[in-house]
């Protein structure tokens, strides 16, 4: 009897590894830009073990391809997705910027934000928020098909793969400016978006949207981003990235590490004030070491002996 049991152990493990070996193939698939044949190895492994990560990796790659029926697809499986999900995350996921016009989004948005508030209680001002995890989308949404065509452009030595690129970047820009208006208008409205009356999420679309403005724009608004830093209602990495972007174009080194450039085709942080201190600024603020950062979010090697 224990062999049969030790057999179906180790069955269930081998399974289990070749299962996720497969999802990793398929992972890999659409990181590349292959989101058909991304969604053939996902839907034969959800065919045979069939789970809520699956159903939400299946739904974003037809949300990614576009078309009516894709999206109809992304809905179906979605739905599938959520069900007792009670985080606010799929609200503002990028890859779900073509279902945001459609009439279910709504029905995806309330459900999300409903189980979420039994949870953590009613969200202050819910319109508001409702409104910046929209703008995130917009804000994020074309950048799979960028990123893949900024990928393609380092390694064509400065050369974009297709054409295509061109308007995507029109309607990003046109995306970035509807956000701006509407987020200035909310503000006018409502004041700075804080964590207590938005969600920290939420809240952190804002700064977002601005980091992403010009120069005299991030100069008015970076105080009320400070402001509610200080008290605790903004996130340290948004306040540390508009401060940081802020001394960059004023001809100043940057304090906390968050912003980088291109140099002979290698990314690289800009100028850092005292880089044997910077991970002490980083902790004061709340944030982890430098080299943590810059390699899990650019893949930047990064390596200064730090000073306590």
């Amino acid at each position: 009897m224990k062999k049969i049991i030790l057999c179906c152990l180790c069955f269930s493990f081998i399974n289990s590894m070749t299962c996720q070996s497969t999802i990793q193939q398929a992972d890999s698939l659409q990181r590349e830009g292959q989101l058909v044949p991304a969604l053939q190895v996902y839907s034969s492994i959800y065919t045979k073990n069939p789970s809520k990560e699956l159903s939400y990796k299946i739904a974003s790659s037809y949300a990614l391809l576009w078309t009516k029926q894709m999206r109809d697809s992304a809905f179906k499986y979605l739905n599938k997705a959520l069900y007792k999900n009670t985080e606010l995350d799929p609200i503002f996921d990028p890859n779900f910027l073509s279902l945001i016009d459609d009439q279910r989004w709504l029905k995806i948005e309330e459900n999300q934000l409903q189980k979420y508030e039994a949870i953590n209680g009613p969200i202050k001002n819910k319109a508001f928020a409702r409104e910046l995890f929209r703008m995130i989308i917009k804000d994020q949404g074309f950048m799979y098909t960028g990123n893949l065509e900024r990928r393609k452009y380092m390694r064509n030595g400065g050369q974009f793969s297709t054409t295509a690129i061109y308007p995507i970047l029109a309607m990003e820009e046109q995306n970035h400016h509807e956000n701006e208006v509407l987020l200035f208008k909310l503000i006018e409205t409502y004041g700075w978006p804080t964590a207590t009356s938005v969600t920290e999420y939420a809240a952190a679309g804002a700064a977002l949207i601005i980091n992403h403005t010009d120069y005299e724009t991030r100069s008015k608004y970076f105080p009320l981003l400070e402001k509610a830093f200080r008290e605790g209602e903004a996130q340290p990495l948004r306040y540390a990235k508009m401060r940081d972007r802020l001394l960059i174009e004023e001809g100043k080194k940057q304090i906390y590490g968050t912003q980088w450039k291109f140099e002979n085709s290698n990314k690289i942080p800009q100028p850092i004030e005292n880089p044997s201190f910077v991970d002490k600024r980083r902790a004061a603020i709340g944030l982890g070491p430098l080299h943590e950062y810059l390699k899990e979010r650019f893949d930047i090697d990064w390596h200064v002996k730090q000073e306590n």
